[in-house]
């Protein structure tokens, strides 16, 4: 149930997380619509961050501010898809460097054509102009509160939610 005058009254906490779950639910819908369903988020967090010459688990981990734990959960459940795979570190012997494999690519370009149907469904709904002032807005709450002592900012109930 959206928001109406008689609720307006809602903290922000809850705006945000109302706004979080419809966006959640419009990726999960356009993902579906490409073939991709049972998907987690935190997936998405992964593969978004893959770089072409590899990356550690904990270099993603620190990317995304969650712990080494659920971040190698999260590369072993891609593994399983055949979306990444790993290899030895080339410098770094004790490590091991995960690559997107095809798959994984294919499964990079629908998260790319979900961004911009998103975009573009909220741009219908409150406006080019208003998108582009909440990506601004959000960006500096984000900026801000990324170097305030004791914010706790590393939530791993994140990676383990569902886009679904």
């Amino acid at each position: 149930m959206l928001e109406t005058s008689m609720d307006s009254h809602l903290f922000l906490s809850r705006q945000f997380g109302r706004s979080y779950r419809v966006i959640k639910s419009l990726n999960a819908r356009y993902l579906a619509e490409l073939g991709y369903n049972d998907f987690k988020i935190g997936h998405c967090m992964v593969m978004l961050n893959l770089e072409s010459q590899g990356i550690t688990a904990a270099e993603i981990a620190k990317k995304v501010k969650v712990s080494k734990q659920a971040m190698s959960k999260l590369i072993q459940e891609l593994i399983e898809k055949g979306f990444v795979l790993t290899v030895k570190h080339p410098q770094d012997h004790r490590a091991t460097l995960i690559r997107s494999t095809e798959e994984g690519l294919k499964f990079l370009e629908a998260l790319m054509i979900c961004r911009i149907k998103v975009e573009t469904e909220m741009s219908q709904v409150i406006g080019d102009e208003k998108l582009s002032q909440l990506h601004l807005i959000l960006r500096e709450i984000l900026e801000h509160y990324e170097h305030v002592a004791g914010m706790d900012l590393q939530n791993e109930s994140i990676a383990q939610t569902k886009l679904k």
